[in-house]
C-alpha cells in the first residue's frame, strides 16, 4: 500500500476551547481528527447515495473503528501534532456588551456566542489565537489522498473545534499546499466537489451531510466583512467580527418571526419555529416531550477568517438536516414547516446586507 503524506500549519482565529481530561485548555489531535472526519463526510456522501449505513462503513474502513462495527479496525489515516502544549490564555474576555430585547441585562457578545467556557462560574482557559501555529502531519493510502484533500479544504473554510464552536470560536485556521484562502471561496469549486444540495432535498435526512442551496440553487453561504466608507473591508481584530456575528444571531433569533407565544413553567405542547434552530431555547420555553435536557445543535455555523492582511473576516453556512424523527415523535401536534422556517432564515440574513453580510454568488 503506497502512503501519502500531507503536512499544514495550524494555528487558531479565535480563543479555541479544546479540553484536556481536567478541562483545561490543550492541543490535542483527537479534535482534529473529528474536524476531518466530519468534512469527510460531506465529501463522501454523495457517492454514498446519502445512504448513512454505507457511509458509516466507508469511515469505519478508513479512520478505524472500536469494537464490532462493520469494516472496523484500525485507522488507515494517522495524524500527527508537533506539541501537544497547554493553551496559555487564562480567560477570554466578556467582549462588548450586546442588547438583547428579551433579556433585561446586556451580555457581552462573547458571553453571548460561548456562555459556559466565558462568564460561567469557572473561567475556562483557552488556546490563544496568536499563538505560533503546529504543524499537522497526515499519513493516509494514496488512493484516498483526493477526498482528504477536499475534506481539509472544507475544513479551512468552515471548520471550528472545541467548546462552542458553531458560534465561531475554535475557528481553525490551515495553511498548506494547494489550500485556498476564504476569498477564493466559490460556488462553482463547491459544486465541482459535490458538496451542495437543495435545502428540501437536505431536510429529509437527519444529518448533516451537504451546504444547502435556496430555489434560486444559491448556496446558504454569507461573507461578513466591515462595512466602512461606502466599501467593505476586514475587522480589525477578531472580537469586533464576534461582536457583529453576536448582533445578527440575535436579530435572527428574536425576529417577529420566531417570537415565542406563550411558554413559561408549563413549557410549550408543541413547537414553535423558534424550537427548530436549536434546543434547548431557555427555561421558559421547554417543549413537553422533549424535556429541559433535549438537545438540538444550531445547524447554522459561524467561521472567522485572517487575512494575509492580518484583518479578520467571517462566513456563515448553513448544512440543512431534518428534525431528528425522535423528537417528532416525542411530542403531539403539528411540526413547523421545516423548510419554510430555514427559508426565513435565509431572509433574514440576506437582510443583514447593510451590516456587511454578502450572500455567496450561485455558480455560474
Amino acid at each position: 500500500m503506497t502512503m501519502r503524506e500531507l503536512t499544514y500549519q495550524v494555528g487558531f482565529n479565535t480563543p479555541a476551547f479544546l479540553g484536556n481530561a481536567e478541562q483545561q485548555a490543550q492541543w490535542r489531535t483527537p479534535p482534529f481528527k473529528a474536524l476531518l472526519r466530519q468534512w469527510w463526510r460531506v465529501v463522501k456522501a454523495p457517492s454514498a447515495g446519502y445512504d448513512h449505513h454505507k457511509l458509516l462503513q466507508l469511515e469505519n474502513a478508513l479512520f478505524g473503528s472500536a469494537g464490532d462495527d462493520p469494516g472496523g479496525g484500525r485507522s488507515k489515516v494517522q495524524l500527527r501534532l508537533s506539541s501537544w502544549e497547554p493553551g496559555n490564555l487564562a480567560r477570554v474576555d466578556n467582549g462588548k456588551p450586546v442588547t438583547h430585547p428579551e433579556v433585561k441585562a446586556t451580555p457581552g457578545a462573547n458571553v453571548y456566542l460561548g456562555y459556559g467556557p466565558i462568564g460561567g462560574a469557572v473561567a475556562r482557559s483557552a488556546i490563544d489565537p496568536k499563538a505560533s501555529p503546529l504543524t499537522l502531519k497526515l499519513r493516509l493510502p494514496t488512493e484516498f489522498e483526493p477526498e482528504i484533500r477536499s475534506a481539509v479544504q472544507l475544513a479551512h473554510w468552515f471548520g471550528t473545534v472545541g467548546s462552542r464552536s458553531r458560534n465561531g470560536f475554535g475557528a481553525v485556521h490551515f495553511e498548506g499546499d494547494g489550500l485556498l484562502p476564504a476569498k477564493d471561496l466559490k460556488a462553482e469549486t463547491l459544486a465541482a466537489q459535490g458538496v451542495l444540495l437543495a435545502t428540501n432535498s437536505c431536510l429529509r435526512r437527519e444529518w448533516p451531510h451537504a451546504i444547502g442551496m435556496d430555489k434560486a440553487s444559491t448556496p446558504t453561504i454569507w461573507r461578513l466583512l466591515k462595512p466602512e466608507d461606502n466599501k467593505l473591508d476586514g475587522f480589525g481584530r477578531w472580537e469586533d467580527v464576534m461582536l457583529m456575528l453576536a448582533q445578527i444571531k440575535i436579530a435572527v433569533r428574536t425576529a417577529e418571526f420566531f417570537k415565542f407565544q406563550g411558554g413559561g413553567p408549563a413549557g410549550h405542547d408543541k413547537p414553535q419555529p423558534r424550537h427548530l434552530l436549536s434546543y434547548p431555547s431557555g427555561g421558559s420555553h421547554s417543549v413537553n416531550g422533549w424535556g429541559k435536557d433535549g438537545r438540538m445543535a444550531n445547524q447554522v455555523r459561524f467561521k472567522v477568517h485572517r487575512r494575509l492582511d492580518g484583518k479578520f473576516m467571517a462566513l456563515i453556512v448553513h448544512l440543512p438536516c431534518a428534525l431528528p424523527d425522535k423528537m417528532v415523535r416525542a411530542v403531539k401536534g403539528a411540526i413547523p414547516d421545516q423548510e419554510g422556517v430555514w427559508s426565513e432564515v435565509h431572509r433574514l440574513l440576506d437582510a443583514q446586507r447593510s451590516n456587511g453580510l454578502i450572500r455567496l454568488a450561485r455558480a455560474n
